[in-house]
């Protein structure tokens, strides 16, 4: 999950309307990471050990694996 800098770190250009982001490298998890490169799998995780039964997302645990088919794929969540 990407979080904003505090305003204090965003320096407004003065020649165009964007802002620029601070150089500084930002780190993120192994487990945020998605795809291995190629357009078919942008934004699907594919190096997990828990392979979603409805879909080609893998996770990390178990827990993880269900909360994923609890909110996407339960067919009962999604009654209005």
């Amino acid at each position: 999950i990407f979080q904003a800098p505090p305003s204090s770190l965003i320096e407004q250009s003065s020649k165009t309307d964007c802002v620029r982001m601070p150089t500084a490298a930002m780190e993120i998890t192994e487990a945020a990471k998605s795809g291995d490169g190629t357009i078919i799998n942008v934004g699907i995780r594919t190096t997990g050990t828990f392979k979603c039964p409805d879909c080609t997302q893998k996770f990390d645990t178990e827990k993880s694996k269900k909360l994923h088919w609890k909110f996407i794929h339960d067919p009962n969540r999604h009654q209005e």
